[in-house]
């Protein structure tokens, strides 16, 4: 799924859970028992992260949610697969709504960025509201989006129920990665075309006109 932390995201969200794992396997540890311990380094990041914000992140409270729904899931039913596929709990609702924003004024992929870079908000507010070709960009990189998430998900249910469960994990690092770089290469493109992406996106270049 796609979500973006910063460096953080490679600590906690990835190498900290799998060194937890494989560590704990090591030592004899079930995989349930170990996917659980891995869990709570990402839970308790998100968690504390909302805390800090002090808003409300409908994308960080689904992943909580997702997190601790899928812990009681797995735990209930004790099967360490219901843990695995738990990022596609978050991926396949996330693609879900971005197609949905397409009948909305201005998609979630617009919304999203224009919050992540503020002090470009206005300038993209402008082209907007005079471009149509920055609009028919986002439009299209907002369907591209949720194409790649939906693939994103469906391909870690394939994964995690195919695969042997101790191989699970060390995949899904590079999933994450794929789906990254599958939703960054449409959106370079798209804006590229549009004629928008150095004056919104060129470093060092001021947005005041």
């Amino acid at each position: 799924m796609p979500r973006h932390r910063g460096p953080w995201l490679l600590v906690i969200d990835i190498a900290i859970p799998l060194a937890l794992y494989y560590g704990l396997k090591a030592l004899g540890a079930s995989d349930l028992t170990a996917l659980l311990v891995g869990v709570v380094p990402g839970l308790i990041s998100s968690a504390v992260s909302l805390v800090r914000t002090r808003r409300t992140d409908l994308l960080g409270m689904a992943v909580v949610v997702s997190m601790v729904a899928s812990t009681v899931v797995a735990v209930v039913g004790g099967d360490a697969r219901l843990l695995l596929v738990r990022n596609a709990w978050i991926s396949l609702p996330f693609a879900g709504i971005t197609l949905w924003s397409l009948r909305h004024p201005q998609p979630m992929t617009y919304v999203v960025t224009r919050a992540m870079f503020a002090p470009r908000a206005a300038l993209m507010d402008e082209l907007w509201e005079t471009d149509a070709r920055f609009r028919h960009a986002w439009k299209w990189i907002t369907v591209w989006w949720g194409i790649a998430t939906i693939i994103d998900g469906l391909v870690r249910i394939v994964v995690s129920y195919t695969l042997p469960i101790s191989v699970v994990p060390a995949t899904d690092p590079v999933i994450t990665v794929a789906t990254i770089v599958a939703l960054q290469i449409p959106t370079l493109v798209l804006l590229r075309r549009s004629g928008s992406w150095h004056r919104v996106f060129a470093p060092r270049r001021s947005t005041v006109r």
